[in-house]
């Protein structure tokens, strides 16, 4: 039988055109548009089939833990560790290192195994060939040692190499000797991670804005520093950035238990939302909606404002918005700030159900605020209100909640960028 093959582009698609005759083999190099003139000449006996290559693929399952180094131990898999008696002291004093366990976060794996817990259909999804690069976007400050590892490990076990340009540890001036030459020389193993050291407390906010700065990617990603990453999590993100450069890219945050370090999973329809004065919380989609709107597992979930920690974004479209506002300190209301502009100046937010990262949720921050950590928020949200709530931030002034009046919280200079395009505030 003779096959004569012809691949070309039409719409975006690749077609293959396969005509048989004979009892020989030809390849020939014809446009897809001129198949009607292939007919012609071949008229007398050629059948001319046209298949498809839509230039994509099913997610990669990636995880080189998936065989561990040492398979019985402590918080394997994600299961529970638990602190040995003669030991419990050692442990109850170490809390304060991290505000977590870190007595058990030391003894486990820096690489461990933890179990796939995606959505069934998960791993069947297609995503495309030629999906951006990321870098990888991770601040810190007097983290714990095995944490901030476990993270690193988690990005470089469990993503396609390919699609990781960089991971860059942003050092917000720790005071911990470990994360200075140990640290560097420790990830110096690693090619693709970037150390910055910066020289003075800048804060997350703008350490993040230092290493977006630098960064060398298609899409940034920015993660906590304790946190672990499951399989299959970064294509997904990346497949939703490739397909609308405005959308922003959130994996579904689940549970490391700060007590015993295991890892566990979290219902799948949740969003994230805020209540007045604009704080951050999960609610459920109601179940007669997710009956009425026969919302499944693996749906992609529209999300009014993101928990800020772990995101991917376009890194020309983070810029073209005006990145975080310089002016918030430390931490808090940025992720209210970037959710209101990205939602305003014609983005979207979506929670990715088939990503999934683990954090460590801490009942408080472990390090300290250069002024009180309650005003430095109050003071943050104010900035937010007034640039982005129009006539609704008098339901942020007036709220209850509050502890500084609305004098002493806007006692700062700042200027509004109208010339995005954008909306104005609106109340659903």
């Amino acid at each position: 039988m003779n096959s004569v093959t012809k691949t070309a582009e039409l719409n975006g698609l690749t077609k293959k055109a396969i005509l048989t005759e004979g009892p020989e083999l030809t390849k020939v190099h014809v446009r897809l548009d001129d198949k009607e003139q292939l007919r012609k000449r071949n008229r007398s006996s050629y059948t001319v089939h046209f298949t498809r290559d839509t230039g994509m693929h099913k997610v990669l399952t990636i995880d080189v833990t998936l065989s561990p180094r040492d398979p019985k131990a402590p918080g394997q898999f994600g299961h529970p560790a638990a602190v040995p008696d003669d030991k419990q002291e050692e442990a109850k004093s170490r809390w304060k290192e991290g505000n977590f366990n870190v007595y058990l976060s030391d003894l486990i794996p820096v690489d461990r195994a933890i179990d796939d817990t995606r959505p069934a259909g998960c791993s069947e999804q297609l995503v495309h060939n030629d999906l951006p690069t990321t870098t990888i976007i991770i601040c810190f400050v007097d983290e714990v040692w095995s944490t901030l590892l476990r993270s690193v490990h988690s990005v470089l076990n469990r993503s396609p190499p390919h699609l990781i340009k960089e991971i860059i540890l942003v050092d917000d001036f720790s005071t911990k000797e470990y994360l200075k030459d140990s640290l560097d020389k420790y990830m110096s193993q690693f090619p693709k991670v970037r150390l910055l050291h910066l020289k003075e407390r800048h804060g997350l906010i703008r350490a993040r804005l230092a290493g977006a700065e630098i960064a060398k990617g298609d899409v940034l990603t920015f993660l906590d520093s304790h946190v672990e990453c499951n399989v299959g999590w970064l294509e997904p993100l990346l497949e939703r950035v490739r397909l609308n450069r405005k959308k922003v890219a959130c994996p579904v945050i689940e549970v490391i238990s700060d007590k015993d370090m295991s890892y566990m999973t979290v219902d799948n329809f949740q969003r994230g939302i805020f209540t007045w004065p604009m704080n951050f919380g999960w609610r459920q989609i109601p179940p007669e909606v997710i009956e009425k709107d026969k919302i499944k597992e693996t749906d992609i979930i529209r999300c009014p404002v993101m928990a800020g920690g772990l995101f991917s974004i376009d890194k020309k479209y983070f810029f073209e918005l005006g990145t975080y506002d310089p002016g918030l300190d430390v931490w808090g209301g940025e992720n209210m700030e970037l959710s209101f502009k990205v939602w305003m100046c014609g983005g979207e937010i979506e929670i990715i159900p088939c990503s999934r990262v683990g954090h460590i949720f801490r009942n408080d921050n472990p390090y300290s605020f250069p002024k009180d950590r309650i005003k430095t928020v109050e003071r943050n949200l104010a900035r937010v209100a007034e640039v982005w709530l129009d006539e609704y931030k008098e339901l942020f002034y007036g709220h209850e909640g509050l502890i500084l009046s609305p004098s002493a919280m806007v006692n700062f200079t700042f200027t509004a960028d109208h010339g995005l395009g954008q909306n104005g505030f609106i109340m659903l």
